[in-house]
């Protein structure tokens, strides 16, 4: 897991008020906790942050969080966005210990090509797992390669595909992906379709008429 580095400033002062003028100068206010760290306001750079949780990893990606001589390994938690802007209005930073494990929620990307006839639908695209922060995946591959209609593969089936030492925090009989028959078009809908557009064309030439 590749690591970023990212710059905060401590804030002495909270509240909608200083929150509102911090953002007005293209910082986003937030706070640190977690591991040996006490809870504290922070504030850090609306556009590094922007790039740090859109590289290779996403929201999963090991922040460095450095603010003056003190480090910390965090993870971003409880992101908040303008409803509208979609820009960051405030960030929470945990701060984890690299021995112990977390919970994360890593991608699943689905590789290969099932039936040609059949239809492909994935419940989950994400699997929460316990694991060490330095050990955390970008993303976990499953490929659906020969699978039928009928075919499903359950989160189970992702274990040989674990970092070592992590584990699944949801229950291993849940759906991933299923491979399914195409609809067909009802008949009945068909034929009530060709009534109503017969009858259509009768009723227009009355008029006419």
């Amino acid at each position: 897991m590749n690591q970023v580095k990212l710059s905060v400033e401590m804030r002495p002062d909270t509240g909608k008020g200083p929150a509102g003028r911090l953002r007005k100068q293209g910082r986003v206010p937030g706070v640190i906790y977690g591991y040996d760290v006490s809870p504290t306001p922070l504030s850090v750079d609306a556009l590094e942050l922007y790039h740090a949780l859109h590289g290779p990893a996403g929201r999963n990606v090991l922040l460095v969080v450095e603010s003056g001589e003190d480090t910390s390994l965090c993870v971003a938690r409880d992101i908040q966005r303008h409803p509208v802007r979609g820009d960051y209005v405030h960030v929470d930073l945990l701060s984890v210990d690299k021995n112990e494990t977390i919970v994360v929620d890593v991608p699943v990307h689905l590789t290969g090509e099932a039936a040609e006839a059949g239809v492909v639908s994935q419940i989950l695209t994400t699997v929460p797992i316990n694991v060490r922060p330095l050990d955390t995946p970008n993303f976990i591959e499953l490929s659906i390669d020969g699978m039928e209609i009928g075919d499903v593969k359950r989160v189970e089936d992702l274990r040989e595909l674990l970092p070592e030492g992590g584990s699944f925090d949801i229950e291993p009989e849940r759906t991933i992906v299923t491979v399914n028959a195409p609809q067909m078009p009802d008949e009945d809908e068909d034929e009530d379709s060709d009534l109503l557009e017969v009858k259509t064309e009768g009723d227009a030439e009355g008029e006419g008429a």
